[in-house]
């Protein structure tokens, strides 16, 4: 899995050189599927937030969890959306950019702040920054082929 994990952001760091325009069209489409993902998490709805990932699309959450395909992302986040602890507490968005890198692949890098969550003992987590990398890939129209979340955390106290 690290191995993946590398590569692909090897690659990424290679592609995010290509910059180009993103059209309006293309930008608005991804736009709305990365606030589709949000609005899931708002009203705990899976099949929203599962709704734009390709059947071969590779999943790996803040803590490692890894899935591949639209299928079992979607059920991955029905478990999650019933644990009460997890989805105590209210998210925002603060930042999303766009990085053209081929005709037909575009990263998102966005930020989100969580505050409210808990811990599996009911005590607070703490205010949570994570950064979600989406790659999207063109067919008949944009579908995520991969997402990775990571969890920022204090290096000196483990803590977020």
């Amino acid at each position: 899995m690290k191995k993946i994990l590398y590569l692909f952001i090897f690659f990424m760091g290679l592609f995010i050189g290509n910059s180009q325009n993103i059209s309006v069209k293309d930008s608005t489409e991804i736009v709305q599927k990365i606030d589709d993902w949000n609005k899931a998490w708002k009203i705990k709805d899976s099949s929203l937030a599962a709704k734009w990932y390709s059947n071969d699309a590779d999943f790996t959450n803040a803590f490692g969890f890894s899935m591949i395909g639209k299928s079992a992302i979607e059920k991955y986040l029905s478990r999650v959306f019933k644990m009460n602890f997890v989805m105590a507490g209210d998210s925002e968005q603060t930042s999303l950019k766009l990085k053209h890198i081929s005709e037909n692949s575009i990263l998102v890098i966005s930020t989100v702040s969580r505050v409210g969550q808990k811990l599996s003992n009911d005590s607070e987590l703490g205010s949570r920054q994570t950064t979600h990398h989406r790659l999207f890939r063109k067919n008949s129209g944009w579908e995520i082929i991969a997402h990775l979340i990571s969890d920022a955390r204090s290096i000196e106290t483990n803590k977020h």
